[in-house]
């Protein structure tokens, strides 16, 4: 598609669009309006802080037999005031990178409120979103399709709802990750991107991070840029400085850099437990039968499962396919998506996960899958137009 390509499409298409668009926000703001209370009240004080700490000290995380289940959102909520308070990141949801945690203790810091954070992460999901879409589609007016479908997805309007979780904070750093990747790789210098790396990884989970990396490698390997493959592993520490900031209270409390390293093999192979029934991901995606990873293992329906997964997945795969036999003409967006596309779904393969993880892919899928139906509409009505002139 060239930039010209949205000429190739009729006016009342790109009207629709915009229509739908609007139509979207306007679902999102639904929710939040409905939610508004909980954003904006001022009701996170020391007694429920003391409250939350009650919960989890008598939740599964502490008690081996009979605890109390709590749900995520009361975990990262307790921790983000337990950080506030001092406590070491390490003794506390330390399976989770810490700074995702920190950003919602802000919040707390500044308005007394947990839940508020989703409101600006939710919005700079969405900028995120649209910017990478432009480069996609090379089309502002087009681009706001996958922004669209994103507003109507109940696994981004359940962040809304059930707060505050990670998620939310966690996926517009990846997206921006790949946005300024795509806007520095051509002058081989890093800096924006490997912040945006750093903060990646410390938000959340570090595996995100790892995969970044190896995508961007991969890409520049492909292109043969071996200088950029240089550059790029020149500008890594950086993103590591920033996760080694992020756990500035562990080595206040008196932990070293190689406490901090083992800490960190933990994780993995905390991490490593998980790995099983491979692939049971791609059951959720294309029959909604969510492998669970307790009790007696059974299968359940995700109330967040939408028909679009399948759908784009499988569009996805066609690009793709199209992509490898050169049917398709193809850009550094559209190669850098499909390398993340390729790469994650690979990560989700291994082993279980709840439909929360495809977060990090399903805008990428989303632009991908329209991205190949508008090659094809546009060459559609461009037959259609030669026609009526000849």
């Amino acid at each position: 598609m060239n930039k010209n390509s949205s000429t190739k499409l009729p006016r009342a298409f790109i009207i629709g669009i915009l229509v739908f668009f609007f139509y979207g926000i306007y679902q999102l703001l639904t929710v939040i309006y409905v939610n508004r209370t909980s954003y904006f009240s001022p009701y996170y004080t020391e007694e429920v802080y003391k409250s939350l700490e009650s919960a989890f000290d008598s939740s599964q995380y502490r008690i081996k037999e009979n605890p109390g289940i709590i749900p995520d959102e009361t975990v990262y909520s307790y921790a983000a005031g337990a950080y506030l308070h001092g406590r070491d990141p390490i003794l506390i949801n330390s399976e989770r990178t810490p700074l995702g945690k920190y950003i919602i203790a802000l919040f707390i810091l500044f308005f007394k409120n947990d839940k508020f954070v989703v409101i600006p992460f939710g919005l700079l999901t969405l900028v995120s979103i649209w910017l990478l879409a432009v480069q996609v589609f090379k089309n502002k007016i087009i681009a706001l399709l996958p922004v669209t479908f994103f507003c109507f997805e109940r696994l981004f309007l359940d962040q809304f709802i059930y707060t505050p979780l990670l998620d939310i904070i966690h996926l517009p750093f990846i997206l921006l990750t790949l946005y300024f990747f795509l806007q520095e790789h051509k002058k081989g210098s890093y800096w924006i991107t490997s912040i945006m790396l750093g903060f990646t990884i410390a938000t959340k989970t570090v595996y995100s991070g790892m995969l970044l990396t190896v995508v961007f490698l991969t890409y520049l390997l492909l292109q043969k840029k071996f200088d950029n493959v240089l550059h790029f592993i020149l500008y890594l520490p950086l993103s590591f400085i920033i996760l080694l900031l992020s756990y500035t209270q562990t080595f206040l409390h008196g932990y070293t850099f190689i406490d901090f390293i083992g800490f960190q093999k933990w994780i993995l192979l905390y991490d490593k437990s998980k790995l099983l029934y491979p692939f049971s991901i791609w059951r959720l995606v294309f029959l909604n039968q969510w492998q669970t990873w307790w009790g007696d293992f059974r299968l359940l329906k995700a109330d967040d499962w939408n028909i679009a997964w399948p759908i784009f997945t499988i569009l996805t795969l066609v690009l793709i396919f199209l992509v490898l036999v050169k049917k398709i003409r193809v850009t550094p967006a559209i190669s850098v998506l499909c390398l993340w596309f390729l790469y994650y779904s690979v990560y989700l393969s291994l082993g279980i996960a709840s439909s929360r993880f495809l977060l990090p892919i399903l805008p990428i899928m989303y632009m991908l899958g329209f991205r190949l139906v508008i090659e094809y509409l546009s060459k559609f009505f461009l037959r259609k137009s030669a026609a009526r002139i000849h």
